[in-house]
């Protein structure tokens, strides 16, 4: 009898078919990325101005952390790679500096380099395989450059928009799940969005007075005016409302989702200094921890210093992502 038992259960009888069933590492991911996505649907609908203000300050240097694991180190990006795009990202940065200190604004410059270090990365990147990939990629380089000098102060907003979007396409492209667990997500994603571009959500938001300002210095006048300048009140509104939905997925994506997604076993304080090496690791914590304590004494600045700073990782992020499409890679 014990043998029938045994054998019955190992071709899945009676006793099989009566266990729980344990959900899959896929379901468990889409479940969890289905509640951080209406996580950050809530916070944006209940109090949208302190996410737009913490949400940078807390979360942003880890996930700056996050984009070079993941597009540099995991991936081993090529030195000659990095040395073609890292001259002009370290111009953007100088002349971020240089306009934090009182300085000018060059905009078309600004798109300038970062047209210029996703091209390198480009060209660098070409094997004889992809060399049709890497002309449509350059040409579309180019075409960027070209807005940019064009209307620069258009293409950098809505490239800050499309920026947010980056982390939640990668994470699609990158979890090795049944194409059905990345539509559910993607699903939720667009009804989430949806209820906000549509208004659904508004009275909600005007009830919990997530439109009152912190008293931090960060008002939605200013974040319309930064955000959706020239939009009707209503539309400007709701744009900086699916700002603010967007990027709290982008972090969330950054530093917990794709992390689950394509390395669910790594331990994370080992493969941060096996990745970073421990001084990268100990600069990596300093600055996670001082970027909050700034915030402390001044919030608003430190999330406008924060965000002017790191403007450099937006492109890094398209350099490294076009590297991987010529290649052939995007979806590896």
């Amino acid at each position: 009898m014990p043998a029938i038992a045994a054998a019955a259960e190992t071709h899945g009888g009676p006793s099989s078919a009566n266990a729980p069933r344990e959900a899959s590492p896929h379901a468990r991911l889409t479940a969890r990325a289905s509640l951080l996505l209406l996580a950050s649907l809530a916070a944006t609908v209940l109090a949208p101005l302190w996410l737009l203000l913490l949400a940078p300050i807390v979360l942003g240097v880890p996930h700056v952390v996050a984009d070079l694991r993941w597009l540099v180190l995991r991936p081993g990006v090529e030195r000659r790679v990095l040395v073609a795009i890292a001259p002009p990202l370290a111009a953007m940065t100088a002349l971020r500096v240089i306009n934090l200190a009182g300085g000018g604004s060059w905009p078309a410059v600004e798109i300038a380099l970062g047209g210029a270090a996703i091209a390198g990365a480009i060209a660098f990147s070409v094997e004889r395989a992809s060399t049709q990939r890497a002309a449509i990629a350059l040409a579309a380089a180019a075409l960027l450059i070209a807005a940019g000098l064009l209307a620069p102060r258009q293409i950098a907003l809505w490239l800050g928009h499309a920026h947010n979007l980056v982390a939640f396409g990668l994470l699609l492209a990158w979890w090795p799940a049944p194409s059905r667990n990345r539509a559910a997500v993607a699903l939720v994603f667009a009804a989430c969005a949806a209820l906000i571009a549509l208004g659904a959500l508004d009275p909600l938001s005007r009830a919990a007075g997530g439109f009152a300002a912190p008293s931090t210095g960060l008002d939605f006048a200013g974040l319309t005016a930064t955000l959706a300048p020239g939009l009707a009140p209503t539309l400007a509104l709701r744009l900086v409302l699916l700002f603010a939905f967007a990027q709290a997925v982008h972090y969330a994506v950054w530093l917990s989702l794709l992390p689950r997604a394509v390395a669910p076993r790594a331990p994370l304080l080992s493969s941060l200094r096996a990745e970073l090496g421990t001084p990268g690791l100990l600069v990596a914590a300093a600055l996670a921890l001082a970027v909050p304590a700034c915030g402390l004494f001044a919030p608003a600045r430190t999330r406008a210093l924060y965000l002017s700073l790191v403007l450099f990782h937006g492109w890094l992020e398209l350099a490294l992502i076009a590297r991987l499409a010529v290649r052939g890679k995007a979806r590896s």
